[in-house]
């Protein structure tokens, strides 16, 4: 009889990662289509620093903001606005 040898696949957490559907799952939804170039490099931004910091991101929601309005140059309204539309379409 033949017998079955299982293959061990070894990866590293940072390779496992990145092939969580997870990770990017944010760029696939109605609300993020829908944004200029300059508003989705603020939005990636502010996803990339929730994924760096995920304890202590509710307490600096708005401070982070501020922050990427002003490094992309885009209105605070604006980012609030896509967070608060992205929230109301999952609801």
């Amino acid at each position: 009889m033949f017998q079955r040898q299982k293959k061990i696949v070894s990866k590293t957490l940072s390779q496992f990662k990145t092939e969580l559907p997870e990770k990017d799952e944010h760029k696939m939804s109605r609300e993020y289509k829908k944004l200029s170039p300059k508003m989705k490099k603020a939005v990636d931004a502010i996803f990339k620093e929730m994924e760096s910091k995920p304890s202590d991101f509710l307490n600096t929601f708005d401070k982070t903001i501020n922050t990427i309005s002003k490094k992309f140059n885009v209105p605070h309204k604006q980012i609030l606005d896509y967070f608060e539309n992205e929230v109301l379409t999952v609801m």
